[in-house]
């Protein structure tokens, strides 16, 4: 649970104008907090709702994961928090709070808005007794080696929790779910673990640090490459599903599921191209990612091309088209990447913007969004548990508040000022304002034999067009009966919580686990107690007023 007593997005935030009061300057932040924790407990041990939301500001927030609603809300402002809190203290008691680390501590990021912040954990009877399980001896005691019974078991496995997709985030839940003694699988189509980083184009690195994207009990090496490349990051991946000895069949796919009405699963598996097994999981989670198949649009005149048309999954590298002309469809991160790919060869590159798209400076972004997460100046970096309590606390804020204003901004927006350019400490978009990326606006219209003809009958001609257009999910892979039911997934709901992804799905037993690499962290522990809360018995069903 995380209790937060400031504002969301209502574009009001709690300055000393709008609170009437002040911090002191000497207030002694520990103190304070203590007093707070005081209040708090007193009247969760009473279940005592009012009081609760009494604790608010009236456009204060309560956000919960699982603790109370075995689900992520968000309940934004007093009558919210006073229904919820009435709702739900008869069925969920807590005790014991105790402060965590980091340590109370007022900020003061501006001369009118200061804040007190502090972390505490409590316990609730649901997950008490069922820890993580200490880690095995090690010694050989079998009659076979450790190597051969690793073989066995896993190609033996008769799984609680199918999780479909080997990528981060089924290699990550796979290693929550053992740490809490459920059995699992994983199974994926490519040749091997960390296929999906090693197959990128050659010159893709991460776009973000390292410092936020270790797996759970496997952190990168100190001096481990600030941005990694992606065929490193694969590597990684591969040494993360060996030394943590999960459960993985490779060149293996769904060929068939089935749910009863009771909601059990009948999944076959296509395993190596050799041979069918059929596994009757409790729980299946779809890994996948939103990255599933390739979208490529269907332009007339596609197949009349004399040039090369390709998706970026399938552009590995720019070097085969020197002195050749270049178009990339798409202002989104493969699009920038395949652009600045193109111009440091020295490439003609033009790259096609269809709609307004956002501006981020990685130079800015970094510090703001993970600055908390980055190495000292001996290359020690901090607990990383301790900052994804601070990173994960902050609302989203609810959605109401901002569609309208948002529209009417991008409304204003005017083609040079709408354009994405995420990387630009990387050089992107110094290459733009160099001109050695071309930027037009509009979309292709149609292609003849040698020319493709933009919006606006512009006519060009290119020798390569790489259509960075996205792509779609891979649900389906269940099948149409199953992925009709499912929830829409991923965009944020009334509250500002994540659509589906780590929640129910609307079909029974079940989940979605998408996002980027902090997200596979924080949130596949979480994902892993609610399975194990759902096969102990100690899970209600999820709140839903």
């Amino acid at each position: 649970m995380i209790i937060c007593t400031t504002l969301s997005t209502t574009m009001r935030s709690p300055t000393t104008d709008i609170l009437g009061i002040e911090i002191p300057a000497d207030a002694d932040p520990q103190k304070e907090a203590q007093g707070i924790v005081d209040d708090l407990s007193k009247v969760l041990a009473k279940g005592d709702a009012q009081g609760f939301a009494d604790l608010f500001l009236d456009y204060g927030v309560w956000r919960d994961k699982l603790s109370f609603t075995w689900d992520y809300r968000t309940f934004n402002f007093k009558p919210a928090i006073l229904k919820a809190a009435t709702d739900l203290f008869s069925t969920t008691k807590t005790t014991n709070f105790k402060f965590l680390t980091p340590a109370p501590k007022i900020d003061r990021p501006y001369p009118d808005y200061a804040q007190l912040q502090f972390i505490i954990s409590f316990e609730t009877d649901a997950l008490k007794q069922f820890p993580e399980i200490p880690p095995a001896d090690g010694h050989m005691t079998g009659a076979i080696s450790w190597e051969n019974q690793r073989a066995q078991d896993v190609d033996s496995i008769d799984p609680e929790v199918l999780i479909i997709g080997g990528g981060q985030n089924g290699l990550a839940l796979a290693a929550r779910l053992n740490a809490l003694g459920m059995k699992n699988l994983i199974i994926d189509h490519s040749e091997e673990i960390g296929a999906v980083w090693k197959n990128r184009y050659e010159y893709f690195s991460l776009h973000f640090p390292h410092w936020a994207e270790d797996l759970p009990y496997f952190p990168y090496p100190k001096h481990w490459p600030t941005y990694t490349p992606s065929q490193k990051q694969g590597v990684y991946m591969q040494w993360y599903a060996s030394a943590l000895e999960l459960n993985v069949w490779t060149k293996s796919s769904v060929a068939k599921a089935e749910q009863d009405e009771q909601g059990n699963w009948t999944v076959m598996i296509d395993k190596e191209g050799k041979e069918a097994r059929t596994l009757h999981p409790k729980q299946v989670v779809m890994a996948t990612s939103l990255c599933g198949t390739r979208m490529l649009p269907d332009v007339p005149g596609m197949t009349e091309f004399k040039g090369t048309i390709r998706h970026p999954k399938a552009h590995d590298s720019s070097r085969d088209f020197i002195r050749k002309k270049v178009c990339g469809v798409g202002t989104s991160s493969s699009g920038f990447d395949t652009a600045y790919d193109c111009a440091r060869r020295g490439l003609d590159v033009t790259l096609l913007q269809r709609s307004p798209t956002y501006i981020m400076s990685l130079t800015h972004s970094v510090p703001r969004i993970i600055g908390n997460y980055g190495p000292d100046a001996d290359q020690n970096r901090p607990d990383l548990e301790e900052q994804d309590r601070l990173f994960f606390a902050t609302p989203t804020g609810p959605r109401e508040e901002f569609p309208g204003a948002t529209q009417r901004f991008l409304r204003t927006l005017t083609v040079p000022y709408s354009m994405l350019c995420m990387l630009v400490a990387c050089a992107h978009g110094v290459h733009i304002i160099n001109g050695n990326i071309k930027v037009k606006p509009g979309y292709i219209e149609r292609f003849t034999e040698y020319k493709v003809i933009l919006s606006g009958g512009r006519e060009h001609d290119f020798d390569l067009v790489v259509f960075a257009t996205g792509f779609t999910n891979t649900i389906d892979s269940l099948g149409d009966k199953i992925a009709d039911k499912v929830t829409p997934i991923w965009g944020i709901d009334d509250e500002g919580e994540f659509k589906t992804a780590f929640r129910e799905t609307g079909v029974p037993n079940l989940w979605i686990f998408v996002g980027y690499l902090p997200y596979t962290r924080f949130h596949s522990k979480l994902l892993a107690m609610r399975l194990k809360a759902l096969k102990e018995g100690v899970s209600q069903g999820p709140y839903t007023a």
